[in-house]
């Protein structure tokens, strides 16, 4: 009797094996395996200036893959928050299997098409390759307060943030012409000059 139960012990441990090997092996078995959606991240957010055009270099990372991005919206926003352009880009239009790469303009006049663009990696060696998305949008200068962006994916979550955007802002530090850095720099000098002018005046 104790023989026979431990015979059929080893029995159905040896079937329990077999079947959890061909669980983790069948093609079939391992498609039921999914990973649980997350919302997409700002990886970098960075705005400069040249040739009078203002640069927004957006990259969002997707914790699935850059291929579950659906959009990005751009928003320059007034000082009580009031949007005064909308720029976005669209990975996918009509369906979320074909790439489009649109960037459209819901609202202005401000967009630079054909200087837009948007990267990423088709043979993905690193997991930063696989996740991440570069889009650069191109815009001409125009007043604002903030700037808002929105990273959306297929699944419909988002990603959200808001920045201080102002004319003449470079990565968040004022740009100061060289002329008027000269100036304030002459400026600077004739008021030691006088001050040591006083001080050697009321010594005498």
């Amino acid at each position: 009797m104790t023989s026979r139960y431990r015979l059929s012990s080893v029995v159905a441990l040896t079937g329990a094996i077999i079947l959890i090997y061909l669980v983790a092996t069948l093609p079939s078995a391992r498609a039921i395996v999914t990973v649980t959606n997350v919302p997409p991240e700002f990886s970098s957010l960075d705005i400069r200036s040249k040739s009078g055009l203002h640069y927004i270099d957006v990259v969002v990372s997707d914790y699935n893959s850059w291929a579950d991005v659906l959009k990005v919206d751009v928003e320059v926003l007034d000082e009580d928050e009031l949007q005064i352009a909308h720029v976005l880009y669209r990975q996918y239009s009509d369906n979320q299997t074909t790439i489009q790469d649109e960037f459209l303009e819901p609202l202005g006049q401000i967009l630079v098409r054909d200087q837009s663009s948007v990267s990423r990696s088709t043979d993905p060696q690193t997991i930063r390759e696989r996740t991440e998305l570069q889009i650069t949008f191109v815009i001409s200068q125009v007043s604002g307060r903030w700037l808002k962006v929105t990273a959306s994916d297929i699944g419909g979550l988002i990603a959200y943030a808001q920045v201080e955007y102002l004319t003449g802002v470079i990565a968040g530090a004022a740009a100061v012409p060289p002329l008027v850095i000269m100036m304030l720099a002459i400026a600077a000098s004739v008021v030691l000059v006088s001050s040591r002018l006083r001080r050697e005046r009321v010594g005498s």
